[in-house]
């Protein structure tokens, strides 16, 4: 299955701004705006006020100005009242909402939407204009007048403005007849597959559904001239009042692809970067492949890179911002783009979590896909690196739309609502006032640091080596009476997998065991950051670098307990060479006995200050696929005596997050109790609240008040009574989707 897009094409129309600056008098709603040639005109002679501009039919920023409405509201973009200050902190503490830009809009039809997303606690605007279609030098200026007019709006109404703008895929219409269309031009521009076939391909049905009958959908490769194309608009949006770019998906797609890409381009680079020929069919078995595998993610990275030096050239303040559809599964794997690849620098991501359902979201998924979505929202927030991390939470109704971001929130996402399965939509106006209000009042949601002291490592070349891409792993369930159901293959389901049903059963077991836990990347594993965690989970670690297997023995000897599955641990380094033995294994003092045990019993040991505890099944595989108690007892056990778990009588499918305040701690709650439990299908929603204990350490000091918080409608914060007992503050919750608790000691 591939994954696929929620895109519509929207072609070009013209935008009315009046051509003298100033607000005009009202007129009918679909009055036929300024000629294109005179709105041309007005930008080029508007230049000559402000900064010099960066390109042939470019528009700056200082000169928009110059375009830019004056006066009432009747005409104007300008809000009624005054004007509020845009954020500060906005990509930390982003709420963000998408905003469709009709270019053909009056200014004041932009003010009114702009007034109602801030008015439900927007503060981050994702403007989508007609960026994804193959734009001429003056239909381009046109989106970036209109686009510099909406970040204006949204700037006087307290807001930051992103323009969204595709990365890879370009659309050009009339493919049959029109000239201009991107393959016709630049076909040396086009990702090439393993099989020699261009990626590209004519619209007219089927699930890719944002691309129209007759419209071509081209994938283009950044190792060709299209990099200077594409990095030149991304300046000129930037000269605006933009905010950012959100580049959107930068895929090497498998849509219609075979194992992009394979052009000249890339044959040389690959060549020149390893030394190896560029293979010419799929074999794991081959190294050359393997690291061909891994190269791919290089190529997409560098990429990601090349747009945010092009983005802080122009304007250091504005944010280069990601959409990163594949997560944790094996979309990363055939797509090349994976978050958890390497750090991003500066790079901010917002990760697209894809639902079970494009016609009902999370409403038809069974417990363990709702358990897929919490882990891979925990692994969206860890593959961010430290960065702010942006989180799609598609929602159908206000009860699944909240679960989705309490979810979110819970994990350290910043949300962005919308109903599925378009973007620039939303499942209700008060329902996301609602939950935006109340997290505007949590002012250090985001800005506290993390308290887990248990971490789950994430190798995605362990995934890429062992998965091999037998499918796509992004949920667990299907269900057949639903045309929209995310796969209807067997083989895709990530029960079915080897590594990713090892990584996520093993956060499935924390969940369930009550271990707060933060999603490791291993590029961003350091002897320091390991240091803060009393517990690291290691599910079938197979490619892992020497260095990498000297931290986590260190990690080891010095103190940390460690778990750890599979038979294949430092099998492959990490380039996808292949070893004599599991290195890694070998490193932590594992036996061949201890590897032909598969009863799946822990075998735990000392090692140095630390302990070790092994298994040569896939545990974390086992207990995604059945639940079995007597696994999660060894979880339990371990995460007990290594001191990472939060006493609770919780039910285990309530997610924990811990945050460190200045004056105590903060325990963050998301509950999925009850969701899923009577099998998939539309009509299987249910959910339940849920009251339970909680003990927290009192870390020495004294706790004077524990308060309580959530977004449920009519709520308001109160102080619940707590109790002390053997250096434990103890108090009662009930949790209806999210619940944020502040425990403050003195």
């Amino acid at each position: 299955m591939s994954l696929l897009r929620r895109r519509k094409l929207r072609r070009p129309r013209s935008l009315w701004i009046p051509s003298d600056g100033q607000s005009p008098a009202p007129a009918p709603p679909f009055e036929r705006g300024m000629a294109r040639r005179d709105f041309l005109r007005m930008g080029a002679a508007a230049l000559t006020m402000g900064a010099a501009p960066l390109g042939l039919g470019s528009l700056s920023g200082a000169g928009l100005a110059g375009c830019l409405p004056k006066g009432s509201a009747a005409g104007g973009i300008e809000p009624d009242g005054p004007p509020k200050a845009p954020p500060e902190h906005w990509v930390r503490d982003a709420r963000t909402a998408g905003f469709e830009v009709m270019i053909d809009a009056r200014p004041h039809e932009l003010g009114e939407q702009l007034d109602i997303l801030a008015d439900s606690g927007v503060n981050v605007v994702e403007a989508d204009c007609d960026l994804s279609a193959y734009l001429t030098n003056s239909e381009f200026d046109e989106q970036l007048a209109v686009l510099d007019l909406v970040a204006y709006g949204s700037h006087l109404r307290g807001m930051r403005c992103v323009a969204y703008y595709p990365t890879l895929e370009v659309l050009s219409a009339e493919a049959a007849t029109a000239p201009h269309v991107l393959s016709k031009e630049h076909p040396d521009w086009l990702q090439i597959g393993i099989d020699g076939k261009p990626n590209m391909f004519v619209g007219g049905g089927g699930r890719v559904f944002w691309v129209d009958p007759g419209v071509e959908s081209a994938w283009t490769c950044p190792l060709t001239g299209y990099l200077d194309y594409y990095l030149d608009r991304i300046r000129r949006l930037t000269a605006t009042r933009l905010d950012g770019v959100w580049g959107d998906v930068p895929l090497l797609s498998d849509i219609e692809g075979v194992w992009p890409c394979t052009n000249e381009a890339c044959r040389t680079k690959f060549k020149n970067d390893t030394g190896m020929v560029l293979p010419g069919q799929v074999n794991w078995d081959d190294p050359v492949f393997r690291r061909w595998v891994l190269w791919r993610h290089q190529l997409i990275f560098d990429f990601e890179q090349a747009i945010l030096r092009a983005v802080k050239s122009v304007k250091a303040s504005a944010e280069a911002i990601i959409e990163t559809v594949t997560m944790d599964y094996n979309g990363g794997t055939i797509q090349g783009l994976d978050g958890a690849f390497a750090h991003a620098g500066e790079l901010v991501r917002v990760w697209e979590v894809d639902a079970v359902s494009d016609g009902s979201a999370m409403r038809g998924g069974t417990a363990d896909d709702w358990i897929c979505m919490a882990v891979m929202m925990r692994h969206g927030s860890g593959s961010s690196f430290g960065q702010p991390s942006w989180i799609f939470t598609y929602g159908r109704e206000e009860d699944d739309a909240e679960r989705v971001m309490a979810l979110a929130i819970a994990t350290r996402n910043n949300p962005y609502e919308t109903k599925i399965p378009l973007m620039c939509t939303t499942v209700g106006n008060a329902y996301r006032k609602r939950m935006y209000r109340w997290m505007d009042a949590q002012k250090d949601l985001y800005s506290l640091p993390g308290a887990n002291r248990a971490a789950v490592l994430f190798s995605p070349a362990s995934r890429d080596f062992l998965d091999r891409n037998s499918g796509v792993g992004l949920y667990a369930s299907f269900y057949e009476a639903d045309d929209l159901w995310w796969s209807a293959e067997k083989q895709d389901s990530a029960l079915k997998m080897e590594y990713l049903a090892d990584y996520r059963g093993t956060c499935k077991a924390l969940i369930h065991a009550h271990v707060p836990f933060d999603a490791l990347p291993i590029a961003a594993a350091t002897p320091e950051m390991l240091a803060s965690y009393k517990l690291l989970a290691i599910p079938s670690p197979a490619s892992l670098s020497a260095a990498t297997i000297q931290m986590l023995d260190a990690y080891v000897t010095q103190g940390g307990t460690v778990i750890v599955t599979g038979q294949e641990g430092g099998y492959y380094d990490e380039h996808g060479t292949a070893r004599t033995d599991a290195s890694f294994l070998r490193a932590i003092g594992i036996t061949n006995a201890d590897m032909a045990n598969t009863s799946g019993s822990f075998i735990v040991r000392a090692k140095g200050r630390g302990t070790v505890a092994y298994t040569a099944i896939r545990a974390g595989q086992a207990y995604l696929q059945t639940t079995e108690p007597a696994m999660l007892a060894q979880y339990i056990q371990t995460a007990e005596k290594a001191g990472a778990r939060v006493t609770s009588t919780a039910p285990k499918e309530v997610l924990m997050d811990l945050r460190r305040a200045p004056n105590g701690v903060v325990l963050v709650c998301a509950s999925m109790y009850g969701l899923g439990t009577r099998g998939g299908g539309a009509a299987q929603y249910a959910q339940q609240d849920t009251t339970f204990r909680v003990s927290i350490p009192e870390e020495g000091k004294t706790p004077v008040r524990v308060q309580f918080s959530e977004p449920t409608a009519g709520a308001s914060d109160r102080d619940l009574p707590f109790t002390r007992d053997k250096g434990l503050v103890s108090f009662d919750l009930t949790v209806r989707a999210l619940a944020l608790v502040r425990i403050e000691l003195a």
